[in-house]
């Protein structure tokens, strides 16, 4: 889940035109804390683009910072930004696929999203293999990240919600040449939402042409990674931004899980990103930070099982990619989640990367994952380790 160092990118500074497809972009809002818009959000369907501001892009690509519409698990209009990059050469004919990119942990202060970063495209893992073959890319931030109120940090669907609704506005922003064929991809955090976005997509956006899912160690059962968060001091930071993000959407009572020290200082989610925010806990003994594992707690136990990813099908291809020495998301979560898919009768491409940690398995799997994309956008079979 860490990014390091991903969550310290600076503010956006960079001046530059802005293309007005819907209202404008709002102005500076204050961190995740749930406070109001600086004006009213005009309603728009899921995808919706509402606005769209160039920003940097590699060679041979352009950029967009975007707003576009999204829906709250509770059925609320919202708003959300991200970033879209598209090549610059001619498009094929019927437009461009989509690879529809899904962060890892950032945090969840509105600083903390990552089209916040002025260098954004250049941190998209993957950039340049995407666009050299052709594709735009979408990043989402997630809802609540970078807009107004606050980040469900690890709740799937809403994760979900955002990577295929990125899709639909980057359809719409001319430049673009964006189709509605698209490829999703995660992760750590961002592999629960590229999960669940595979999940969904059918009727959630049964507009899209998904071809198929690649999660890189993705969050795919909280119910294991927070009982060891809860008692390990370099992780327990983790488990302070999972109880926040669950209690924007789930009746979970944080006073049953954090210590009475932690809630009187809980603001401090919305002053630091995600590394500052670990190392901030981690100088604290778990007893300190957590009352209990939250598992214990009457009630989570069934949010975390909603919560989880593989309790449904995917209709489309999986790729999923461990590395057997990720300490943040230990490969035994990973094989239990294969297992639950290939029960379903998912296909499922599972690949092991020994020696590689939780950032290592990203970053060694690039070209694997760029030659499986091109594998589906060919519309050749796709192969299953089931």
């Amino acid at each position: 889940m860490r990014e390091h160092g991903w969550a310290r990118g600076t503010t956006l500074l960079v001046a530059a035109v802005l293309v007005v497809v819907g209202a404008p972009l709002a102005g500076a809002t204050p961190s995740g804390s749930g406070a109001s818009s600086p004006r009213r959000l005009r309603a728009g369907k899921p995808g919706e683009l509402i606005s769209a501001t160039p920003v940097i892009a590699p060679a041979g690509s352009r950029a967009w910072k975007v707003l576009y519409h999204s829906r709250a698990l509770d059925g609320r209009d919202i708003e959300v930004s991200g970033v879209v990059v598209a090549p610059t050469s001619k498009p094929p004919s019927g437009g461009r696929p989509v690879v529809t990119w899904a962060h890892g942990t950032h945090g969840l202060a509105d600083m903390c999203a990552p089209s916040q970063a002025i260098d954004s495209t250049y941190r998209i893992t993957g950039i340049h293999q995407f666009l050299k073959a052709g594709y735009v890319v979408a990043a989402t931030d997630y809802e609540g990240l970078g807009t107004p109120g606050q980040h469900p940090y690890l709740v799937g669907e809403s994760e979900g919600r955002g990577v295929l609704d990125i899709v639909r506005a980057a359809e719409q922003l001319p430049g673009a040449d964006a189709s509605a064929t698209t490829l999703i991809y995660g992760h750590s955090q961002g592999g629960q939402a590229a999960l669940f976005a595979g999940q969904i997509a059918p009727t959630y956006a049964p507009d899209l042409h998904v071809l198929g899912v690649t999660a890189v160690a993705p969050v795919s059962d909280l119910s294991d990674l927070l009982p060891e968060a809860s008692a390990a001091a370099p992780l327990v930071g983790y488990l302070v931004m999972a109880a926040v993000g669950l209690h924007t959407t789930y009746p979970i009572d944080l006073s049953a899980i954090l210590t009475p020290q932690t809630l009187a200082n809980l603001d401090v989610v919305d002053r630091l990103c995600s590394d500052d925010l670990v190392d901030y806990y981690a100088q604290f003994a778990p007893s300190q930070v957590v009352l209990q594992n939250p598992v214990d707690v009457p009630g989570v136990a069934s949010v975390l099982l909603d919560d989880r990813a593989g309790n449904v099908s995917t209709p489309t291809p999986l790729l999923v990619i461990q590395g057997d020495q990720d300490a943040l998301v230990p490969k035994a979560e990973t094989d239990a989640f294969v297992q639950r898919a290939c029960a379903l009768g998912d296909r499922v491409d599972y690949r092991i990367y020994p020696g590689e940690d939780h950032v290592g398995a990203r970053d060694a799997s690039v070209n694997d994952v760029a030659a499986w994309m091109a594998d589906r956008v060919a519309g050749r079979p796709a192969p299953s380790t089931c």
